[in-house]
């Protein structure tokens, strides 16, 4: 059984993950490129794969940030597919921080 805490930065990156593969998978939908669509794919794919190793900890199904979505697709087609992913992973690299220092935290033994 996790931590309450641990378990709700795990949701949140669970979270993260399966909105990330819907961004993904809409942007590939939306362009013509065949190699780009298929790069896309492949990341979507990626995505998911990350949401069900958070899954197998928590054991738990989330559901993903819509308004994150509607988002970052649109920052892509506004701006360019390489602006609104890397803005999104900036995001997401900061995420990874907090549960690396979090995490980090929690396993660490404490005195007795």
């Amino acid at each position: 059984m996790l931590d309450e805490k641990v378990e709700k930065i795990i949701l949140n990156a669970q979270r993260n993950e399966i909105t990330e593969h819907f961004i993904y998978e809409r942007l590939a939908q939306s362009i013509k490129d065949l190699q780009n669509k298929k790069v896309l794919k492949q990341i979507s794919s990626d995505e998911l794969k990350h949401y069900n190793f958070w899954k197998e900890f928590t054991h738990k199904d989330v559901k993903p940030d819509n308004l994150n979505i509607w988002k970052y697709f649109l920052i892509s087609k506004i701006f360019g597919i390489t602006f609104g992913i890397k803005l999104m992973e900036k995001g997401e690299e900061k995420l990874k921080q907090l549960m690396k220092k979090y995490l980090s935290l929690c396993l660490t033994p404490k005195p007795l």
